[in-house]
């Protein structure tokens, strides 16, 4: 990975407890969750829930990161950067088909 910048977004520790955002323990804490946490739906309106998380500092006993790229390094990574995948449908309204192929208003969309 030499060269390569990443920005971990989350992950799990090995019991499957979820890392949250803005906790900065490398621990599990038992925190009040309610509607709009992330780690929590609740099933009822108002309902708030005391669930553990992992926070957002990263520890030995992790079984999982996410992690995207920020900056990618000198070689490509094999399965992960070395191939592209085309986009599987396009726009459908005229206006974005004309700004997906740089196409002026005289143009004719209806044979893209």
């Amino acid at each position: 990975f030499k060269g390569y910048v990443f920005r971990i977004t989350g992950g799990n520790d090995k019991q499957g407890f979820p890392m949250k955002q803005g906790v900065l323990l490398p621990s599990r804490v038992r925190l009040l969750l309610s509607k709009g946490h992330s780690c929590y739906r609740p099933r009822r309106t108002g309902e708030r829930k005391r669930k553990s998380v992992r926070g957002c500092i990263v520890a030995s006993d992790m079984s999982v990161l996410s992690v995207t790229i920020v900056k990618q390094g000198e070689q490509d990574l094999p399965g992960l950067t070395d191939t592209t995948v085309p986009k599987r449908l396009g726009p459908k309204r005229a206006n974005n088909i004309r700004k997906f192929f740089n196409l002026t208003k005289d143009d004719d969309v209806r044979k893209f």
